[in-house]
């Protein structure tokens, strides 16, 4: 039972360092460059859809473990301390109540990577089919 306990509190740790991450890149102190790496490392560690589905047997998640450790590495490095250690306090803050907006984030998550993948088999079929380039 103690690890069931260890691994829900190591989950909400994670879940907390991801929120604080996106509090970094709301903050104004943060360079452009840094938020769209935070907005790509974010955005792919909480979305529903991968770039190489989950079912392939090693290549599956080991883009999910690449992606998001690459991603939100190089984004630790980049954000001042100052304003990290303050989007970590408002995160745990946060996160000790519960929110109802997250099933809203993930539909609209899932909006949009609907529409990007849409957008890219069109493309893809009239590069095909219709012969446009």
């Amino acid at each position: 039972m103690t690890q069931l306990t260890t691994l829900k509190q190591k989950t909400h740790a994670l879940n907390a360092e991801i929120y604080a991450l996106y509090l970094s890149y709301r903050d104004a102190r943060v360079k452009w460059y840094v938020r769209l790496l935070l907005a790509l490392a974010i955005g792919y560690a909480i979305s529903p859809i991968d770039l190489v589905p989950d079912l392939m047997p090693v290549f599956g998640f080991l883009d999910d473990v690449v992606a998001v450790t690459l991603g939100i590495g190089f984004s630790y490095h980049l954000l001042t301390k100052s304003v990290l250690d303050h989007a970590r306090i408002e995160a745990y803050d946060t996160m000790s109540g519960a929110t109802a907006g997250s099933a809203t984030a993930y539909r609209v998550i899932g909006y949009v990577w609907m529409l990007f993948a849409t957008i890219v088999a069109v493309l893809v079929y009239k590069m095909l089919f219709l012969g446009v380039a």
